[in-house]
């Protein structure tokens, strides 16, 4: 995506800044007082900073925020220094944070951001009080999918043309607005554009497509299991992409796990209700002691 034709109405704009990182051009977006708990949110495949756009102003009344568009993604570039596979992405959001100082308290990753941030935590590259996971991508593919789609992507990815195929076919609204349902969520005329708006960028549809080729969910659940902090999970109930199934399933065996779902939203649930999932965000954090309750929430004796 081009930075300069973009920006002038791209949400939170006027917060963003680049970092070159080991070859890598990071687009970062930064809001809230920095003497506050951090956040980290991490945005899901095919997606930018921009699935946070009304999350982020909300939880900058009690945090320092930070989001990241993910390598090959919006508006931050190709891995420059390994293969954009979930260890080599977490590896690559972690230096981030190194070079630049911020250390996050709080991570919340949505879908493939939610592996992004499981593995991160559960290696080492950091190490945040508690961790929140909204529709997190956890599972590969269920039957013979689990195959056929990984090796799809590849053979796509060999090809320099299909991103640009991919692209031009997403001029067609009908054909995003068509994306958008299969994921379960109903998302505003605005929101729809914005990923229009990406998925328009044949380097973006590549992006994707990358990490699509690289991505291994195999170990995950290990890893789910290897967590020793707090983790709230945030679903749709009526997500079409993850399966609501599978983070039941999670919190049956994560050390110390919670649980909320929104059961009239899809895979987009921080999108169709940024205000009640930063609540929820913010709940948890104060219960995990990220935050101090707030006066409101104090009993009087």
């Amino acid at each position: 995506m081009e930075w300069e034709r973009e920006a002038p109405s791209w949400p939170n704009a006027s917060v963003s800044r680049f970092v070159s990182v080991d070859g890598t051009r990071w687009h970062l977006q930064e809001m809230g007082n920095p003497s506050k708990p951090r956040v980290l949110l991490l945005h899901g495949a095919g997606a930018t900073t921009h699935s946070y756009a009304d999350v982020m102003p909300v939880l900058a009344n009690d945090f320092a925020v930070t989001a990241i568009d993910l390598p090959g993604h919006g508006f931050t570039t190709m891995l420059g220094s390994s293969r954009p596979t979930r260890e080599g992405v977490s590896e690559g959001v972690a230096a981030l944070l190194e070079k630049e100082a911020l250390v996050p308290d709080l991570i919340v990753g949505h879908s493939a951001g939610g592996a992004v941030a499981v593995t991160m935590v559960a290696e080492g590259l950091l190490s945040p009080t508690a961790l929140i996971v909204i529709n997190g991508s956890f599972f590969p593919f269920p039957g013979p999918a689990e195959y056929i789609f990984p090796a799809l992507a590849k053979m796509l990815f060999l090809y320099p043309f299909v991103p640009r195929i991919f692209a031009n076919s997403a001029a067609s609204r009908r054909r995003v607005l068509n994306l958008i349902n299969s994921t379960g969520s109903d998302l505003t005329e605005e929101q729809i554009s914005l990923y229009q708006r990406a998925l328009t960028s044949s380097a973006h549809v590549e992006g994707t497509l990358a990490m699509m080729a690289n991505w291994d969910l195999a170990p995950i659940e290990g890893l789910l299991r290897s967590l020793d902090l707090p983790v709230l999970q945030i679903i749709g109930g009526r997500d079409k992409t993850v399966r609501p199934s599978g983070a039941r399933k999670i919190a049956t065996y994560l050390k110390h796990g919670a649980f909320i779902e929104f059961e009239t939203c899809g895979h987009l649930v921080h999108e169709e209700m940024p205000a009640e999932v930063s609540d929820a965000i913010r709940v948890f954090a104060q219960k995990t002691k990220i935050l101090l309750p707030s006066k409101r929430l104090i009993k009087s004796t």
